[in-house]
């Protein structure tokens, strides 16, 4: 197959809650199996989050979110949409043509942001303690 055909994709797909938190590599394997099923090559599969939705799918009030990069050719995203409708435990999808952004760049959108830790007086460890103790002399 030509590489020129192959297109970098983001894909979110939505699952089944009950399923993603009983047995969550099981889904995110779900999710990698459809897509590699089709020719697709995975990049990154992960499972994103878990949380109630706005309103209910297929009878589900709660989801998880299973975020993938991949490398597909553009002929097979129809199948690999049939794929996705065909399959029970995957409420919804989306797939987001990537090409010629960084994936480092709109992976990092969601991963959680860093907290910086706490010292036992309470203070951020990020904050200069030498400021604290010369203001109190």
């Amino acid at each position: 197959m030509p590489e020129d055909r192959k297109r970098l994709y983001e894909g979110l797909f939505l699952v089944d809650s009950a399923f993603a938190n009983k047995e969550p590599e099981a889904a995110v394997e779900l999710c990698k199996g459809v897509l590699e099923k089709h020719g697709a090559t995975v990049i990154r599969c992960e499972l994103w989050a878990e949380m109630r939705l706005a309103y209910e799918v297929r009878k589900n009030k709660r989801g998880a979110y299973i975020l993938a990069a991949f490398r597909a050719d553009t002929m097979k995203m129809g199948e690999i949409e049939l794929e996705c409708r065909l399959t029970e435990r995957i409420l919804r999808y989306l797939f987001t043509n990537r090409e010629g952004v960084p994936m480092e760049k709109w992976f990092r959108r969601y991963e959680p942001a860093q907290r910086p830790a706490r010292r036992d007086d309470g203070t951020d460890a990020g904050e200069p303690i030498e400021a604290e103790e010369a203001a109190a002399t």
